[in-house]
């Protein structure tokens, strides 16, 4: 697999040399003092980061924000944001003309949302700092998007390209073609354990739920404009609310949460990440992620499928081959 070795000043002069293009900007990480962000780039690039060791949201839900048709954006981002945008694209729900993605070696995140002290969690690796959805994390590798950025065991940056997109970027970085190291062309080889789940522990779990909705509008993969749950009939109010109520003599407030969550594992199954965005936009620190992985890797499992792996991997449910399940249980 061919590839580029860069060092910071190569990686920043190709991005310059992209940045020149009419209409083209920059989405990656920015750090002021102790603090990391999301920014949209044109021209300075100071304060620009390769990794963010702090999650709060996942990137892909900015892209998914952009509309025009006029400008070109270099997506560089971990491997959970890059695949969460690879999955819009066969959605239909960003414009792939309007991308670069580059995906950059994970090492891991801490939490924002419970951090006491960023420089302390900003210390990574260490197990008890990392948040649980990296610590299960299978695909940290930059092996996903148009581009990856692999690091070596020396610090050394291997920029490598993967679609034709990839390649127009490759070529504008200046330094020598030469062969990726072995080490770094293929993804961990991690053993598929299911999650143990349980209704039981579901309903405990989901006792805290206010259905302020934060999980939802957080996720970049829940993405309906128009939500079942934004209407009367799972969320009633005025007089739908008081009809129900004296139809079925009470009604527990808030309704239908478990149904809701349901209904939302059930969309992003066949494309979820695992990134913990859910979770981390939960004021009420309920462990979305165990639940919403769980389900979606034994789907995903059941058609060989890993979300944001192929720009052309058809995705599941909308597909159909005879004899798919044929070994599936009844």
């Amino acid at each position: 697999m061919k590839a580029k070795r860069l060092d910071r000043e190569g990686l920043i002069e190709g991005i310059r040399r992209f940045l020149k293009g009419e209409g083209h900007l920059l989405l990656g990480f920015f750090k002021v003092g102790d603090r990391y962000f999301h920014k949209f780039f044109k021209g300075d690039l100071d304060g620009l980061s390769l990794s963010n060791p702090l999650f709060s949201v996942n990137g892909a839900v900015y892209a998914g924000r952009v509309f025009s048709k006029e400008f070109r954006i270099l997506l560089i981002l971990r491997p959970c944001e890059v695949r969460a945008y690879v999955e819009l694209s066969k959605l239909m729900q960003v414009n792939r003309d309007a991308f670069f993605a580059v995906s950059v070696d994970c090492f891991g995140t801490s939490s924002l949302r419970t951090a006491t002290d960023l420089k302390e969690a900003q210390a990574l690796p260490r197990q008890d700092r990392t948040r649980w959805a990296c610590t299960v994390c299978k695909d940290r590798e930059g092996l996903f998007g148009d581009c990856g950025i692999r690091v070596d065991g020396g610090g050394g940056l291997w920029l490598v390209p993967f679609t034709q997109k990839g390649e127009e970027l490759f070529e504008l970085f200046a330094s020598e073609v030469q062969e990726l190291p072995p080490e770094l062309a293929k993804p961990r080889e991690v053993e598929y354990v299911p999650f143990e789940t349980d209704l039981d522990a579901f309903g405990r779990d989901l006792e805290p739920c206010t259905l302020c909705m934060n999980c939802r509008d957080m996720c970049p993969l829940c993405f309906c404009v128009d939500c079942l749950f934004n209407g009367q009939e799972y969320m009633p109010k005025g007089d739908a609310l008081l009809n129900r109520v004296v139809r079925k003599g009470g009604e527990v407030m808030p309704s239908a949460k478990m149904f809701y969550h349901l209904v939302r594992i059930y969309h992003v199954s066949q494309s979820c990440v695992g990134c913990g965005a859910c979770e981390e936009a939960c004021p009420q620190g309920i462990p979305l992620t165990k639940y919403f992985k769980g389900v979606s890797e034994r789907i995903q499992h059941l058609f060989s499928y890993v979300p944001g792996r192929s720009f052309e991997e058809p995705l599941p449910f909308t597909t159909f081959e005879e004899d798919e399940l044929a070994g599936a249980e009844d």
